[in-house]
């Protein structure tokens, strides 16, 4: 079985892995405007047409949703980052986020995930929320990430 990081999260932007695709919260979430497009050491890019039930009464997607659509796009950043003979896990710590202009219904975002900084215990990610049509950045969200040991045990 292929460790590279790389080459999972592209058989999975591809669906060519058994129970590929977006992970499981995507669908319970609503979340299927989301396609991952493409991915490199450090990068992760993903496409987002969020729809009303993504939004307040106005038609403006609430923050809370977007911060999950940058949190996916960072997670898969950073684990593409990491050594493939690392076993790595990693948790988001902490989330700045910033917004520019509404993110509205029906409107794509192209949303490019880039590591920052990553030392043996943090990583610093950003998430950058352009619109696919006029280019313009509507929001930035910048995480903190750190490495944990998720051997949970029995019992």
């Amino acid at each position: 079985m292929d460790t590279d990081p790389i080459t999972i999260i592209q058989t999975i932007i591809d669906g060519t892995v058994e129970g590929g695709g977006p992970p499981p919260y995507i669908e319970g979430m609503r979340l299927d405007g989301m396609v991952f497009t493409a991915v490199e050491k450090g990068k992760f890019t993903l496409e987002w047409t969020p729809a009303m039930h993504h939004c307040h009464y106005d038609g403006i997607v609430q923050g809370g949703v977007i911060n999950v659509i940058a949190d996916s796009g960072q997670a898969f950043a950073f684990w593409s980052s990491a050594n493939s003979e690392s076993n790595e896990n990693y948790s988001t710590a902490e989330f700045s986020t910033r917004f520019f202009r509404p993110i509205k219904a029906d409107e794509t975002m192209i949303v490019e995930s880039t590591v920052l900084n990553r030392s043996r215990r943090l990583g610093v990610i950003e998430s950058n929320f352009t619109h696919a049509e006029t280019g313009k950045l509507h929001a930035k969200v910048t995480g903190s990430w750190m490495l944990v040991n998720r051997d949970f045990g029995e019992g």
